[in-house]
């Protein structure tokens, strides 16, 4: 237990904290990214001032947000490989990624629909 809690102290002393709210934030602007571009596409309204149209602007609100999931992704990923069980680790981030994002873009199409 002294191990591990030692081994804590050092990714703390590391700056990890901050570097995972940093990847936590970004996934939660992605989603949002998505969700309003999937709200876009299911809605079809115009956009006030907008000179395209609203499928134009959710297909380039989900491109815009799926490579920046990719990046994001990736990023953590890469970060992960360095830790001693990163296959787990991965595994296990990208199930959380996929089901958060999945979450938000749910909590966002209630909001609008309201």
């Amino acid at each position: 237990m002294h191990r591990l809690w030692k081994r804590y102290l050092e990714l703390l002393d590391n700056d990890v904290s901050p570097k995972i709210f940093d990847n936590f934030k970004n996934m939660v602007l992605c989603a949002l990214l998505l969700a309003a571009g999937t709200d876009a596409l299911r809605s079809g309204h115009h956009v006030f001032m907008s000179p395209m149209a609203a499928g134009t602007t959710g297909w380039g609100l989900i491109v815009l947000s799926g490579i920046l999931m990719v990046l994001n992704i990736s990023d953590g990923i890469r970060r992960l490989s360095r830790l001693r069980y990163h296959t787990v680790l991965q595994i296990l981030i990208v199930v959380v990624y996929v089901v958060v994002s999945e979450r938000v873009v749910e909590m966002v199409w209630t909001y609008r629909a309201d």
